[in-house]
């Protein structure tokens, strides 16, 4: 039923999608799933099947009511459902949901206003795929689109191992209780299959195990990811609204660019949770290649730093120091590199007073980079340190601060490809400081 064609080989991600590589082209590629729209709202369905067409998705259709679907999945090649979850008659979105997974096996994502407590727990006990609020943005749908059917994917190779280990426990046990009866005297030989085959399983189960926990993890980013993008597309609809406002009543241009500011800054974070989650998708699948080039140390250091002033509401103040030996020119993997320093100096400013300074040192030694981020901020309680780098971890002292807790897990992947080593010295309420090391030859 599923017909994934139309490949795009070495394309960028479609346009406007807010999705950005720094990677070889063709180490990527995009399908052009066949997605049928359940909604009950004209305007909405419009709008999403512009949406997916602009990101180069089929449209199989568009329905109504939960009847009128379960009426065209007879007949329907698609790969996707986006179900709405209010749908008017006596089925709604969830029910809906449930019988085309149970009957045809397609993959859905519902995409809804509610945010309601049971709605949420409704949907979480479903057989979903994935969760979208509306109004529904590009980027979101495109990011939820490829990782259910990534996800979706996984899950039918994992129910073919299953089914491949049955049939073999089901030769195995036929073989051994054959050579049992006909072969008492080849005991030896039999133990030496069952030993075998225990090691078949062994090795068929962990297989399996490694499978399930990456599921495991592409369903916890897609949750915590999309309860990100809420809050900076909130900020979006109602700064688009004042701008609004402003403009009918001609009110003075620093009100208008007051909330632009806003806009981009949420733009930029959204952005970044997409990149974050597409890196931590290819790290997953071992897709990461190191990818050295010669790069102006100075150069690339004013241009990250000038990069995050812009998000920031104020002017922040920076300390950065080079050692007379650093050369000019470094040979580095300019995304691992970047991805390490944005993160890091993004923590410093997060986690710390908007008047306190941010010291950046930069030291050469026997070509190795030495690399220092300090910020004097709150600090990360001693008890937290020793989880600080794994996936979803974050301070217990943070809890009133927007935070996805994926970035120091990017720091630590890439620092490990680089070959490096990364230490941290903390105390609570005084501050912390981030210590670099990794290869870096003279350019």
């Amino acid at each position: 039923m599923h017909h994934k064609n139309n490949h795009f080989y070495g394309q960028s991600p479609p346009p406007g999608s807010g999705i950005s590589y720094n990677h070889k082209p063709e180490q990527y590629f995009f399908m052009s799933y066949s997605i049928l729209i359940v909604e009950d709202d004209p305007v909405t369905s419009k709008l999403i099947e512009r949406l997916l067409i602009s990101l180069n998705y089929r449209v199989a259709g568009i329905c109504t009511s939960g009847e009128e679907t379960m009426n065209i999945m007879k007949q329907s090649t698609c790969d996707l459902v986006l179900m709405d979850i209010g749908l008017a008659g006596e089925m709604d979105g969830i029910k809906t949901a449930d019988l085309i997974i149970e009957k045809y096996n397609i993959p859905v994502i519902y995409a809804t206003g509610a945010s309601d407590a049971d709605t949420i727990q409704r949907a979480i006990e479903s057989s979903t795929f994935g969760y979208i609020l509306k109004p529904v943005g590009k980027a979101q749908l495109y990011t939820m689109v490829e990782l259910t059917m990534q996800r979706f994917t996984l899950e039918t190779k994992l129910k073919e191992r299953e089914k491949e280990l049955k049939i073999l426990n089901e030769n195995l046990e036929e073989k051994v209780a054959e050579r049992t009866l006909r072969l008492e005297e080849n005991n030896k030989k039999l133990e030496g299959e069952i030993e075998r085959r225990k090691a078949v399983e062994t090795d068929l189960k962990e297989s399996l195990a490694k499978e399930k926990e990456l599921n495991e993890l592409k369903s916890r980013i897609v949750t915590i990811i999309s309860h990100e993008l809420k809050t900076p597309l909130t900020s979006i609809l109602s700064s688009t609204e004042l701008i609004n406002f402003h403009a009918d009543n001609r009110s003075a241009s620093d009100k208008i660019i007051k909330h632009t500011g806003k806009i981009q800054k949420a733009v930029k974070n959204l952005t970044e949770m997409v990149n974050d989650t597409l890196f931590m998708s290819r790290a997953e699948a071992d897709k990461v290649e190191l990818q050295l080039k010669p790069i102006n140390l100075r150069k690339f250091i004013d241009e990250l730093v000038e990069t995050q002033k812009s998000g920031e509401e104020r002017s922040r103040e920076f300390d950065i120091e080079y050692s007379d030996d650093v050369p000019e020119k470094l040979m580095l993997d300019f995304s691992l590199t970047k991805n390490i320093l944005n993160n890091l100096i993004s923590n410093a400013l997060k986690y710390s007073d908007p008047e306190s300074v941010v010291t950046l040192k930069f030291n050469y030694d026997k070509q190795q980079l030495l690399i220092t981020v300090k910020d004097n901020g709150m600090g990360i309680p001693q008890q937290d340190l020793k989880h600080l780098f794994k996936m979803f971890h974050r301070a217990s002292n943070v809890e009133n601060i927007e935070g996805s807790g994926v970035g120091l897990a990017i720091v630590k992947r890439c620092v490990n490809y680089l070959n490096g080593k990364i230490d941290i010295d903390s105390k609570e309420g005084k501050g912390t400081t981030f210590y670099l090391r990794f290869k870096a030859k003279e350019a």
